[in-house]
């Protein structure tokens, strides 16, 4: 008797289930391939691989099932350090995820930062430079320009680097085995030693310190070049090689010069030392002579040329009115030395007067021979008239 009431119950519920399984035109299911209110997709199969499951749930990252083409797995899971990433990719260094045997993993490609590409820890050695570093070469051979430390190698730092040190002591002592240069002890290194008198370290034999190691001297064979004040004693111009004061470098080794006190043969007369132009030997290392352009003893002028009608006469004496030669380098009338005539005698009378003008009526001298008369005036009523 309870059986049927309970069919009759339970029937409405069960033929509600059974009812979106038996419809056709009039009802719609899931994996009808029509998408329906409430399904986000419904492609219609049961394929769990594709972008919608046969649940007419869209395909996602962590729904357990492996979306073909997109992802590589898919474990359903929030771990992303296991064998499969929250991002269904498989794990690899550079994901940015630390997985074994991984120590690190930034997801990057830049090997100079605190994570290698390699997803190990930069290190000193690794051959990237990275923080502190100076240089990492990436191997451990110490002789090279890059320490094992990572420091760039230097002198001293008592390790020798190969092929540019001859040496490396480690220490600042430059007068031992070692320079502070890194070389061994030589004239040039720089550094005084031995039996050296000094080292400027350069190949210069024209400074104070020869390519020997000995003090520049005057007559070592070379010109020191260095100095330019002629008042230095170290001061050199010249050097000939030999101990002679008479050629063109004295034993100073400066050039011979008038008035140095020795006689420069083939180009002096004479050299006594001074400038005196009275003791027998001028300032131009000369023995007197007229024409020589230096007013020597007895001497009123030298002008050390030929022309005998200028200032000074050939005989080196100062031309004067009366000397019979007349001056052609004064033009100006008014000069007091300016010369119309000179006919060297002291006849007032003839055509030349003493004074070195030509006679003319008026000038108060009767020319001889030409003039009766000659009063000095222009007044016609005094016994002699203007002509």
């Amino acid at each position: 008797m309870t059986r049927p009431r309970t069919w009759r119950l339970l029937a409405p519920f069960i033929f509600a289930a059974l009812l979106p399984r038996c419809a056709d035109e009039q009802g719609s299911f899931c994996g009808d391939g029509v998408v329906d209110e409430g399904e986000p997709c419904d492609d219609g199969n049961t394929d769990s691989n594709d972008d919608c499951l046969p649940s007419c749930e869209l395909a996602i990252c962590g729904d357990g099932v492996v979306l073909k083409v997109h992802e590589a797995c898919d474990d359903g899971n929030d771990v992303d350090d296991d064998e499969c990433t929250n991002s269904c990719t498989l794990p690899r260094c550079g994901d940015g995820i630390v997985q074994a045997p991984e120590v690190c993993d930034d997801g990057n490609r830049d090997p100079y930062d605190s994570c290698l590409i390699s997803c190990v820890p930069a290190s000193c050695g690794d051959g990237f430079v990275q923080g502190d570093e100076a240089c990492d070469d990436g191997n451990f051979v110490e002789s090279d320009s890059c320490l094992n430390d990572c420091v760039l190698a230097s002198c001293p730092d008592g390790v020798v680097w190969f092929g540019v040190e001859a040496c490396d002591d480690g220490n600042e002592d430059d007068h031992d085995h070692c320079t502070n240069r890194c070389g061994l002890p030589s004239c040039g290194d720089g550094v005084v030693q031995n039996d050296e008198q000094c080292d400027d370290g350069n190949l210069d034999n024209h400074d104070d310190c020869l390519s020997s190691c000995l003090y520049s001297h005057c007559g070592d064979g070379f010109i020191r070049l260095d100095i330019d004040d002629p008042e230095d004693p170290t001061y050199e111009q010249c050097y000939d090689g030999n101990a002679s004061d008479h050629d063109a470098c004295l034993t100073s080794c400066v050039w011979a010069s008038c008035g140095d006190g020795f006689v420069w043969a083939w180009a002096e007369a004479c050299d006594d030392g001074n400038l005196d132009d009275d003791d027998g030997c001028n300032r131009a290392c000369t023995f007197p002579q007229c024409g020589n352009g230096l007013v020597d003893l007895g001497e009123g002028c030298d002008d050390a040329n030929q022309d005998p009608s200028d200032g000074c006469l050939n005989d080196c004496h100062e031309a004067v009115c009366g000397d019979g030669i007349l001056r052609r380098d004064i033009i100006d009338p008014d000069d007091p030395a300016f010369e119309q005539c000179d006919d060297g005698n002291l006849d007032d009378t003839d055509a030349c007067r003493n004074t070195c003008q030509l006679a003319f009526c008026g000038d108060g001298v009767v020319f001889d021979g030409v003039e009766i008369c000659d009063d000095g005036d222009f007044d016609d009523d005094n016994g002699c008239n203007n002509t």
